[in-house]
């Protein structure tokens, strides 16, 4: 795990420029790094970046599909409207999941394909 971290903090210093960012061009630092990506370590960490961000949504979706359950079987009126939107906010996060992982897969066949 350590060896990932260094590997990102090099990828983040190595190709995030200062001047990118002052300039003010609309990018932030993760679309730097996804457009400045060519060696199989940084197609790598960003697979790993985005496999962590599916798990992050994956956790939220389960955390309102709790919250849905703690609305069964309540009398407050809002009750329905409020596990509708708990449940609404799971599956989309669970389709946000889905496509990170997409995500992290294209990079990961990038890493395969890429130059050292």
């Amino acid at each position: 795990m350590l060896s990932f971290r260094i590997v990102a903090l090099a990828f983040v210093l190595a190709f995030s420029s200062a001047a990118a960012f002052a300039e003010g061009d609309g990018h932030d630092l993760e679309q730097v790094l996804i457009e400045s990506a060519s060696t199989p370590a940084q197609h790598q960490a960003l697979a790993q970046h985005f496999r962590a961000k599916a798990a992050e949504a994956r956790a939220d979706a389960k955390r309102h599909r709790s919250m849905a359950d703690s609305y069964a079987g309540t009398k407050l009126v809002i009750a329905a409207a409020q596990r509708k939107h708990c449940n609404d906010l799971a599956v989309s996060l669970e389709a946000q999941a889905k496509l990170y992982d997409e995500l992290a897969a294209g990079h990961e066949a990038e890493a395969k394909s890429a130059k050292q």
